[in-house]
Parts: structure tokens; sequence; C-alpha cells
């Protein structure tokens, strides 16, 4: 049953009782002023029962110690024992010695109830916008970056994968139906419930047999219990026909048996690459392996703001690209009222239609763009190849008409058409002229018999002048130096605030360490924007 916290002061209120305890401008007192009246716990009600069960423990103390953690980096069973020990949160969250006693799965259900929808990241971007307030922070310029977030879970190979999943799914079985397991387990090509189990097979050709092998177990367990009314049920069955289809194929042969083939790709978008956790997903970047999420954050960074604050945050697939998931980003802030009129991306994000979708929002995006090169000693380079901005084009800003003028040898088309159904402009030029040119081989102009065709889109030229601009526009660079300061914010949402590593296995608990983290981290610079230079106004509303 839902229950507000009682505004009456505590009688054994540390900060009353002992009022000289620490400096006035310590951190404590700044969040029990400042901060701590900001949650609103009407914000959290529609999670409670109004009329059943017991009342809830306070929502703000609550509220209050996940922020703690994610500033100190602590589990759920360390919390209450810091509570009863370190004066400075009691005095923040206005108990007294003793006061506010809790079990730790307590917090932890209230944790999973914020699952439920985005109460958490409202009240985060409530709080933004009463900090940028307070600290009179523009919002007008910001900057964003991702980074990736390990799961706990560990990297698996095709052949730990499909042996891993029929293990899972084996123990699953023998709890649930022990007859059913006695009757399959010496259908099956070995034990796969024995003690020392090991998910590694440094023999190359040996796992490669153990793999064909246990694709057809895989194929068997799924052929005896696709059609039982209980068993086809499990989550533990659905994962194992799940990722049967994805790594194995079968082929009719001329004899009974089917065979059963290993696919060379895994078949489908979202690939499992654990059974333990369905969502978390298998990336390389570079010689970095991953199993788990991606985060994104996004934080002003005016230089004339003497304190930055994170804007906005989220959580998504790790093989999910940069690039689509900025228009979302962009629209939560402008959602929010924190939309920036410029944002500071890296090539990941920029291409011509993220350029102009941020354009119909009123955004500038800046940044090189992907699919060139990023260095402006080889964009000079008088070999390197030619892309639609060295072609003299007129681009309509509203209908986003192209015109092509003339190529980069100053030829003319000799006509041109626009393929709505591809969705894409086809300039002609002289076959005869093309394919004697100097240019042919860096040319995007294909030669062909009797034409030479020129096939570009409005996002082509958009994000080719994009492109040159940053790497011959001295000041164009000079103005875009803000954004390597994302990689500090990553570098302390990683190291400090432990964002590096997800407690949890699932993505919507994640994105919940990460909304918490995110808050901590603006909590954190509010604090020392007080503490360096105050604030703009007295006292909140």
């Amino acid at each position: 049953m839902f229950r507000k916290t009682s505004a009456q002061s505590s009688l054994f209120d540390l900060h009353l009782l002992i009022p000289d305890l620490f400096p006035k401008d310590d951190w404590c007192y700044i969040y029990r002023d400042k901060i701590y009246p900001l949650i609103d716990e009407d914000t959290f009600r529609h999670l409670f029962s109004d009329v059943d069960g017991a009342p809830n423990k306070s929502v703000k103390i609550f509220v209050s110690l996940l922020i703690f953690m994610g500033m100190e980096k602590l589990g759920w069973r360390e919390v209450p024992v810091m509570l009863h020990r370190r004066i400075d949160w009691q005095i923040a969250v206005c108990v007294g010695p003793g006061e506010f006693r809790f079990e730790f799965t307590t917090l932890f259900k209230f944790y999973q109830r914020l699952e439920k929808d985005d109460t958490a990241y409202d009240f985060f971007q409530e709080l933004v916008n009463t900090f940028t307030e307070l600290c009179g922070t523009s919002v007008k310029k910001q900057r964003t970056d991702t980074f990736f977030i390990h799961g706990w879970l560990k990297i698996l190979s095709r052949y730990g994968l499909l042996k891993e999943t029929i293990r899972v799914f084996l123990q699953n079985l023998r709890k649930q139906k022990v007859g059913l397991y006695d009757q399959i387990k010496g259908e099956l090509s070995r034990e796969y419930l024995e003690k020392d189990f090991d998910l590694t097979e440094k023999d190359k050709d040996k796992a490669h047999r153990q793999i064909k092998k246990m694709a057809r177990d895989i194929y068997r367990l799924k052929t005896a219990f696709e059609n039982h009314k209980n068993v086809q049920h499990y989550q533990s069955f659905k994962t194992l026909v799940t990722v049967f289809e994805q790594q194995c194929e079968v082929v009719e042969s001329t004899e009974n048996k089917p065979e059963i083939l290993i696919r060379e790709k895994p078949l489908g978008d979202h690939i499992i690459c654990t059974p333990h956790n369905t969502d978390a997903q298998y990336t390389r970047k570079g010689d970095q392996k991953i199993t788990g999420h991606k985060g994104l954050v996004s934080e002003t960074c005016d230089t004339n703001n003497k304190t930055q604050f994170i804007t906005d945050v989220n959580v998504v697939d790790a093989t999910k690209a940069d690039a689509d998931e900025l228009p979302e980003s962009q629209k939560r802030r402008e959602d929010a009222g924190l939309k920036p009129e410029h944002e500071l991306t890296d090539a990941a994000f920029n291409n011509g239609q993220t350029i102009l979708d941020a354009q119909d929002m009123g955004i500038g995006l800046h940044g090189p763009t992907a699919g060139r090169s990023q260095s402006p000693d080889t964009f000079t380079d008088p070999q390197r190849p030619l892309d639609a901005a060295d072609f003299k084009i007129d681009l309509d800003a509203e209908s986003r008409e192209l015109t092509v003028k003339s190529c980069p040898k100053g030829d003319r088309p000799t006509d041109q058409e626009y393929r709505e159904k591809a969705g894409h402009q086809l300039a002609h030029f002289d076959q005869e002229k093309c394919a004697g040119c100097e240019l042919k081989d860096r040319c995007p102009t294909k030669v062909q018999k009797r034409t030479a065709t020129l096939t570009l889109t409005a996002e082509d030229v958009v994000g080719a002048r994009q492109h040159r601009r940053f790497m011959t526009d001295p000041q164009y660079r000079q103005d875009y130096k803000p954004r390597a300061g994302a990689e500090a914010t990553v570098s302390e949402m990683t190291r400090a605030h432990g964002m590096r590593k997800s407690r949890h296995r699932r993505q919507d608990r994640t994105k919940l360490q990460m909304i918490f983290a995110a808050i901590a981290c603006n909590v954190k610079r509010f604090i020392r924007h007080g503490q360096n230079h105050g604030f703009e106004c007295p006292e909140i509303a």
C-alpha cells in the first residue's frame, strides 16, 4: 500500500543534534536541502496499491539509496549496512541512527517495480531540467557517444553455445520431468549433466566433430519434445529450438535420416550467444570482444557552462548501429525540453540520413561522416577516391531535389532523371569522355558500354559535403573539439559509476542501472557546482 514519507523531522536527526558535525558545504547538506526535496513521491504512486498490502518503505529514501549505489559502486547487500554506518548518508536522507531498517531484498523489489515503465527515466529528466536551471547550464550544444557494457556471461564459441544450450535444457527437463529425461538421455551422444563440464575444446578438428554430434543431439531433442504439451513451452526449450534454427540447417537426404548441416554464418539478425540471456548480443570492435549491450550517453558541452550535465542515456543491443539510435535519443530530449541546437558526434553517428533527420528537428549535426577517410592528411591526397562533394550539384533545401550541374572535370551531364521507386537521382554523362577521363578510376560514375551513369541521393550529397567541410575547414574542426569531452564522460560512467559491467542479465534492468548511474553522475556534478559556484536560485520552489 502506498504511503508518503512523513514531513515530520526525526527527534534524533543528527543535523539537529549536532549542527556542526560537517562543514556547511558538505555534500550531505546540499543533497538534503537541494536534491532530496525534488523526489516527488506521487510520481511513484502507481507502482503500489492504494488499498492492499503493508505500507511501503519511504520512496524518497529508497530512490536516494539507489543514487548512492551509483555514486559509490555498491552492491545490494552493502546498502543497508552503509546506511547504518554512514552519518553523512543519514543526514542526506533525514533519518536518525537506526531509525530506518530494511532488508536489501526490499530495496531490490522496489528496483524491480521501476522496470515496469519509464518512471525512473522521467525522474532523471526532471532532475536534469532542474539542475541546468539552477546552475545556469545551456543545453543548446550537446555531444553524444556510445560504449559497450559487458555482461557477466562468458563469451561462448559455437562449440560452447551448443553444449551449454543442451545442458541448460536437460537440467530443466530433469528437474521438471525426470521420467522424460531418463528416456531421452540414452539417445544422446554424451552425458551433458556431468560434473566436470568444459565449454572449450582446444583441438579444432575434435571441436568440429563434436559440434556435428551436438547438432544432431539438439535435433533429437527438438523432434522429441516440439509437440509435447508441457515441454514445448519451457523457455529453455524455446531457446534450444532457436539456437538450432540459427546455427544448423536440416537437409533432406536419400536415406530416411535427414542430414544436419552447420551454417557457415548464423541465420537472423538477433543471434543468441548464450542460453542464459537471450537479450545479450555478441559483437566485436577491433580486438575487443563483447557479450552484452551498448550504452548511449549525451551531455551538454557549451564551453561557457560552468558545469556540464548528462541529458540522455539509453541501453540498446550491442549490435545496433549508433546512427539508428541517434534519432530516438534526439526525440527523447525534445520531449523533455532538452533538445540541442547543435550536436557533436563522431563518424559512427553521422551520415546523410541522420544529418537530414536532425535538420528536420531543428538540430545541426556536426562531425565527420562514416565511410570516408577520417584523416585530413589522407583526404587531401590527390589520389583519393572522389565522391558527391566533388561534383557541382544544386540541392533544394526544402524539397531536397537534386540537379547535377557538372562533374569534377567540368563536363555537364547529357540528361538526368529521378527514379521515385528507387529513391535516387541518375545523371548520365558522355560515355566516350568518361572512358578516356584521367579521373575515371577514382570517380563514382560507372562507365558502361553505352552510357556513363552517376547514381546518388540527397543523403549522399549532404554527407559528402559535411565530411569535406570537416576535413578542409580548420575553424570547423576547432569548433568540433568539445566533442572529445564525451570520451571523458564515458570514462566517468564506466570507471566511477560501474557501467562497464552490467549487474543484471536483462536489458531493461541494465537500462535502469544506467539511468541511476547517470543520475548519480549528475548529482555529483550538481553538488560540486554548488560548492564551487553556488546556485542561481537560493531555494527550490
